[in-house]
């Protein structure tokens, strides 16, 4: 009897350990794939993201088009619309070339991803929490800015704010 519970204890473990590197390296697998090229948050593949980042987007996009059509009809057309500028995924305006995966966590539906980012440019590194969610596979949900000088705490914060901006 006591062979047999060591037996099934093994097997959860096995199943368990084997369940969360699965987990982990689809995390993983999400994370290099969203944020392999350096993009402009308007050219975004929305199967990437989560629903609301993606509807949070649509709306700052359409915001923006407002914006132009509202500068071209006034009596300044020449002046700058408002409008995103810099990189909307990482709390460095000009982005990041390169990334290093230091932590992730998964919880059931939920995982929060620790990157490090690096701009070789700009001799620059800092660290932001990717959050995912899994909805048929793992998706972008935001990304909490943990850089230095910051103006806004996420991608999701950022963008609402630009969406709200009376």
């Amino acid at each position: 009897m006591k062979k047999f519970i060591i037996l099934i204890a093994a097997a959860f473990i096995f199943l368990f350990n084997n369940c969360k590197n699965t987990s982990d390296e689809e995390v993983k697998k999400a994370v290099v794939t969203f944020f392999k090229i350096p993009k402009d948050f308007r050219d975004v593949d929305k199967n990437l993201m989560s629903q609301e980042l993606s509807g949070l987007i649509e709306k700052a996009v359409k915001r923006e088009e407002l914006e132009v059509e509202k500068i071209k009809n006034s009596r300044f057309p020449t002046d700058k619309p408002l409008c995103i500028e810099g990189d909307v995924f990482t709390s460095l305006y000009e982005g990041q070339d390169s990334l290093n995966i230091l932590n992730i966590s998964a919880e059931e539906n939920k995982a929060t991803a620790l990157i490090e980012f690096t701009n070789k440019q700009y001799k620059h590194s800092w660290k932001d929490e990717v959050i995912l969610v899994n909805d048929k596979g793992w998706k972008i949900d935001n990304v909490v800015f943990k850089g230095e000088d910051v103006n806004s705490k996420s991608t999701k914060d950022l963008l609402q704010s630009f969406i709200d901006f009376k």
